[in-house]
């Protein structure tokens, strides 16, 4: 036994001293756990704001102005999809395929410094068989950056970091909005951490800066546009926190794990071997910003594909911080334990790839040749179209309604826009729940308005057929977004109906203006009564009160805030505190039509009462007369400021 531990040992210090070059290894591990393909369009949410954002990159529209998303001009580099042969499938593809290359690299380079390069391949490959839920921009940021930190290149490569660095920041800002600035405040930690030089530094900003720029214009954006694009991306970023925390999905030992683990990870970066305390400190900046900026969509949306994300980059830090002496079993401890957490969590939502390196590296060759063969492409695209044809299923009358004609579709199956090839002019927040603060309510709604808007309003259902007025995340259809919603009530008419879905045509405006109908002062778990609408009348209100403020809003900043919800009708609903003065409609009187029915724009509710906190609030009710369809004027309809 002890010959055969020492041929072993021999073995492995025979292997040690071939000592292949990092990029080497990482290439061959990249190969064998391959992850990158080009996904087929299918049904559902998440699909349909990838078709979206890819229906955006083809027909050029400008971001900020005509689409308003958590992704940029460049957010379709992030995922590869098949929705359009040529360009616009291989440019997703290379560079998805250059991220995860570069980040198996990377791996390989931190985990070879404390297990030797054998060890670091299996490592890293054990991880790729187990995990797809990785940021790979941010990791591939996090883990070069505490590298050089702990390594400290010299002046000759430091150059080269900043350039590369800056491009990549550069990219991934103009991609995802929660992830780029991620990646580019810890690559800029990176180079102050490893003593880069003021010249360096510069150099970094100077390629961010110009790279944002070039790719700005490259995707057919205008300078004009950059002001909306930086002030409506605030919008989304800002009121995230407030609309979308997931609740019904978040089991209190989920949520303690994640905080408890988030201050375990700054702790252990804090204890790294660092050469000075300049190192260390921009080192605990790094893990700082991560970690709180993943922790934060953990416990704001709290599901596996969020908690995955989460635990693989913690895994991913407690290996890549240099360990102090005798605590490297810790260190490997940390980052298997953490993988194996992310793995589970993953596993709920998207399996892993499973222990098959052949598999992966046919897969490779596969992909390879479909991202540079646009006659198979088309050939899976139209299978693609096909099959969501046939899953949606609108009938002749609803597609004659459509024709050609400039058509969004509400509230977020954008993919049915792409599958019958519609002419989509969308709302700027083209996916309705997203428009969560009063400000894209009001962008929203002012492109229904107009006469320049959609032509054609594709309506479908919300996900539980038995209560169809509900959407995502329980919120009521007819108050997401409420002003919207109004607009669209207003200027517009349904002229085709299926079991499913609902063509409405514009038309002039033929709701009058909102009138006072009385105020009450109220709060929180007290039932206020609606006011009864006359003939040709519908009732809304405003509700003062129910945002997320004082105290709460610093509850918010490092947990999230509580759940609003309306106690209405026959059911309960999630209120969006950001648009709960924008005008809610409640009910309406006899002979409004398109009040009633399946695909009815109007609820029915007759009292309210505001669950979740407390506080004082305030409701102030309206009547909207509304006319009959053949005597509308066209005007647009103009909702009373707050």
């Amino acid at each position: 036994m002890t010959s055969g531990g020492s041929t072993f040992r021999d073995w492995l210090g025979r292997t040690e001293e071939v000592n292949p070059r990092s990029w080497l290894v990482g290439l061959v591990v990249a190969l064998l756990g391959w992850q990158v393909s080009l996904q087929a369009p299918v049904y559902g949410l998440d699909p349909s704001w990838w078709s979206g954002l890819y229906m955006a990159s083809h027909e050029k529209m400008r971001f900020g102005t005509e689409i308003v998303f958590t992704y940029g001009p460049l957010g379709i580099l992030r995922e590869p999809w098949l929705f359009y042969p040529g360009l616009l499938s291989l440019i997703p593809f290379l560079y998805k395929a250059a991220l995860f290359t570069g980040f198996c690299i990377a791996l390989v380079a931190v985990l070879r410094r404390r297990i030797g390069w054998l060890f670091a391949a299996l490592a890293a490959l054990l991880l790729l068989l187990l995990l797809r839920q990785i940021e790979l921009a941010v990791a591939i940021s996090m883990l070069v950056s505490i590298l050089i930190i702990e390594r400290s290149p010299d002046d000759r490569v430091m150059p080269f970091l900043a350039i590369g660095g800056g491009l990549l920041a550069g990219i991934e800002m103009l991609g995802k909005l929660s992830a780029g600035p991620v990646v580019a405040v810890v690559l800029l930690l990176g180079l102050i951490g490893a003593h880069a030089r003021m010249r360096d530094l510069i150099a970094y900003g100077a390629a961010l800066v110009v790279s944002m720029g070039a790719f700005w214009l490259v995707t057919g954006q205008s300078l004009g546009d950059l002001p909306d694009f930086v002030s409506n991306s605030f919008q989304i970023v800002s009121g995230y926190g407030d609309a979308m925390t997931l609740y019904d999905q978040s089991p209190v030992i989920n949520l303690v794990f994640v905080v408890v683990v988030a201050l375990a990870t700054i702790v252990w970066t804090l204890e790294g071997r660092y050469e000075d305390r300049r190192a260390d400190l921009a080192a605990g900046a790094i893990t700082l910003v991560i970690t709180f900026a993943f922790y934060k969509q953990a416990v704001i949306r709290s599901d596996g594909l969020h908690l995955s994300t989460f635990f693989a980059l913690v895994a991913l830090i407690w290996v890549a911080v240099p360990p102090r002496q005798r605590m490297l079993p810790l260190s490997l401890a940390g980052f298997a334990f953490f993988a194996i957490t992310a793995a589970l969590y993953a596993n709920s939502v998207t399996p892993g790839p499973g222990f098959n390196p052949v598999a992966n590296l046919g897969s490779f060759l596969s992909e390879t040749r479909t991202a540079f063969d646009t006659g198979r492409q088309e050939e899976e695209i139209a299978e693609s179209r096909d099959e969501l044809r046939s899953r949606y299923g609108l009938g002749p009358r609803l597609r004659a309604e459509l024709g050609e004609r400039p058509a969004s579709v509400e509230p977020w199956e954008v993919m049915a826009a792409w599958a019958y090839e519609l002419d989509w002019s969308p709302a700027p927040v083209f996916q309705n729940y997203s428009a969560y603060t009063s400000e894209l309510d009001q962008l929203n709604a002012g492109v229904i308005s107009s006469d320049s808007g959609p032509e054609r309003i594709l309506r479908h259902f919300g996900r539980n057929p038995d209560y169809p007025e509900r959407g995502i995340d329980q919120r009521l259809l007819a108050w997401d977004p409420p002003a919207q919603a109004v607009a669209t009530f207003c200027h517009f008419r349904p002229v085709a109906t299926s079991f499913e879905w609902q063509v409405l045509a514009r038309t002039g405006n033929r709701c009058g203006p909102m009138v006072p109908a009385g105020s009450v002062d109220s709060s929180f778990g007290q039932s206020v009564t609606v006011p009864p609408p006359g003939p040709g009348e519908v009732v809304l209100v405003r509700i003062h009160g129910a945002g997320v403020h004082g105290l709460e809003r610093l509850r918010s900043l490092v947990f999230r805030p509580k759940e609003r919800r309306v106690q209405a009708g026959r059911g309960s609903y999630r209120l969006v505190p950001g648009t709960a003065g924008d005008g809610l409609m409640l009910r309406a009187g006899p002979g409004v039509p398109d009040a009633s029915g399946r695909f009815s724009q109007v609820p029915r509710i007759r009292r309210l009462e505001l669950t979740g906190t407390s506080g004082d609030l305030r409701f102030d009710f309206f009547r909207m007369k509304v006319r009959p369809w053949r005597s509308a004027p066209r005007a647009a309809v103009r909702l009373p400021t707050q």
